[in-house]
């Protein structure tokens, strides 16, 4: 459950990392389209507004070239002026009119000029009695609530007695031809706050959500006519976020991520393989030193117990003696041939009682690999005895065997187990010895349950401290002042080798007592099918 939830967190933060990436990337693509499109519109309002300016600055030579000519005679040849403004107007459609207009009677105004010539019966704008105001050679522009879509260019002329008013009627839309305004854009020219053009955009998505307006905006470069320019471009949603390379970088976001998850992931992985090759060296050359411990803790054990071994095998040799003896005595001729065949028989049957004592000494002190087989625990256990009782009789200590004759058989290496026998009297045989009670005995007692098979190595000593049972299998860690601490560490380990386990009991009453827990054979065999 842990690793599943590790696992889901781990590709929670991925897909958190990949959205933010891939959001990050839009707002760049966002950012970096409007900035392009402002720099394109603002460059188009640049351009328009120059040609504009351009444009009405004609409208002011034109009023000049007619001022001239209308100037030139008095009265004015009119004739003459109204064929120059049909030129004029013929090569700029945008100028629509051209009036020049005298003062009349009641404050109005008498058209002396007209083109084309419609516009004599025409009334005059209202602002006529304005452009009279103005000063001599001064030029206005109007814009007339009635005429919408126009404004006027109005400039006083004429002598200081009679003064004339030269009205030129202008299409403000014609001051940008269609291919010289930007499709996508919005235009408007305004006069003195009074809309003359306002053209919507044609081209550009549609049906589209609009996130942001651009917005350009400047007057014309004239005195006489001071229109406002200006430029509108709503971006649509498609417009400033580009699918495709969104869409790819999403994909190439998510495979890159995926990777470094792989990446670190099989990192991670090497180093825990890395770690665990660490430990399980350190293991190896851990039980590789326990191992050589354990044969140099047998070879050692082999000079306390030699006083045993020696008077364990003086009994045979002294039957062997005996009997022999006899023998020669019977073998006389006329002897007793019945006593003569017992006789010999006992010697080999204490023969073979000296040399199963010998190789059971010399597979305690080898360093033979590691065989386990279907073992009897009893029968091991008074080996173990055997080679331990001579010393015990010597210091004073008793050794008791309560042993369970139905127990099973348990998969174990005899010598091993023998070992860890004769560690336990050891170590029984240390705390008793440093007693001065005078009733010392060490109790091995065998029983089964639930498949398993118990030894239980007990003795009368002053017991285990609280304080010690946690670390008293840990390497190194000893109570004695000559002590090395591996006794029982060595012991868990042969005994975990067997599959089993030690532990000391600590509800024990009197004494310290031990308990090796292995499976029965019996046991073993039923869970392998």
């Amino acid at each position: 459950m842990r690793h599943r939830i590790f696992a889901f967190r781990s590709i929670a933060v991925l897909v958190l990392v990949w959205i933010g990436a891939v959001g990050g990337f839009a707002l760049l693509s966002v950012r970096s389209a409007t900035q392009q499109a402002g720099e394109e519109l603002n460059a188009a309002g640049v351009a328009l507004h120059r040609i504009v300016s351009q444009r009405v600055a004609q409208h002011d030579a034109h009023l000049t070239s007619l001022a001239a000519l209308v100037q030139s005679a008095d009265p004015p040849p009119r004739e003459a002026v109204r064929q120059v403004a049909l030129a004029i107007m013929r090569f700029y459609p945008r100028i629509v009119s051209v009036r020049i207009v005298a003062p009349g009677a009641g404050g109005g105004g008498e058209i002396l000029v007209a083109a084309p010539d419609g516009l004599m019966a025409t009334p005059l704008p209202a602002f006529t009695a304005g452009v009279f105001a103005q000063a001599p050679g001064e030029a206005r522009a109007y814009a007339e609530p009635a005429v919408p879509g126009r404004y006027f260019l109005g400039k006083r002329t004429g002598g200081p007695g009679r003064p004339l008013a030269m009205i030129v009627e202008i299409d403000p839309a014609l001051l940008v031809e269609g291919e010289e305004r930007p499709a996508a854009t919005r235009l408007r020219l305004d006069l003195g706050g009074h809309s003359l053009v306002d053209r919507t955009a044609t081209a550009g998505p549609q049906g589209s959500a609009t996130l942001e307006t651009l917005h350009f905006e400047r007057a014309i470069d004239s005195q006489t006519q001071p229109l406002k320019l200006a430029l509108d471009r709503s971006l649509a949603f498609a417009q400033v976020v580009p699918m495709g390379p969104v869409l790819l970088f999403a994909v190439l976001s998510l495979i890159g991520l995926l990777a470094l998850r792989y990446t670190l992931k099989q990192r991670r992985e090497a180093s825990r393989s890395r770690a665990a090759a660490r430990e399980a060296q350190e293991r190896s050359l851990l039980l590789e030193r326990e191992t050589r411990l354990a044969h140099a803790s047998r070879v050692n054990a082999l000079g306390e117990l030699a006083s045993g071994i020696a008077h364990e095998l003086t009994q045979p040799l002294t039957a062997l003696l005996s009997q022999s003896q006899a023998a020669l005595r019977l073998a006389v001729p006329g002897g007793d041939a019945v006593r003569l065949d017992e006789a010999l028989r006992a010697n080999v049957r204490e023969a073979k009682r000296a040399g199963e004592m010998l190789q059971r000494m010399r597979d305690y002190i080898s360093n033979r690999a590691t065989s386990r087989m279907p073992s009897d625990i009893n029968a091991v256990i008074v080996d173990a005895a055997a080679l331990a009782r001579t010393d015990l009789a010597q210091r004073g200590i008793g050794l008791e065997l309560d042993l369970d004759r139905t127990l099973p058989q348990a998969v174990v290496d005899p010598i091993e187990l023998e070992q860890v026998l004769h560690n336990l009297i050891r170590n029984a045989v240390d705390s008793l010895d440093g007693t001065a009670q005078p009733e010392k005995t060490i109790v091995i007692r065998t029983g089964t349950g639930g498949g398993q098979v118990e030894i239980r190595v007990a003795d009368t000593g002053p017991g285990i401290a609280p304080a010690v049972l946690p670390r008293l299998f840990e390497p190194f860690f000893t109570t004695k002042a000559d002590g090395m601490g591996l006794g029982l560490s060595l012991c868990a380990t042969l005994v975990e080798r067997a599959g089993g386990s030690i532990r000391a009991d600590a509800g024990a009453t009197t004494g310290a007592a031990f308990v090796i827990i292995l499976p029965a054979a019996v046991a073993r065999m039923e869970a392998a099918q």
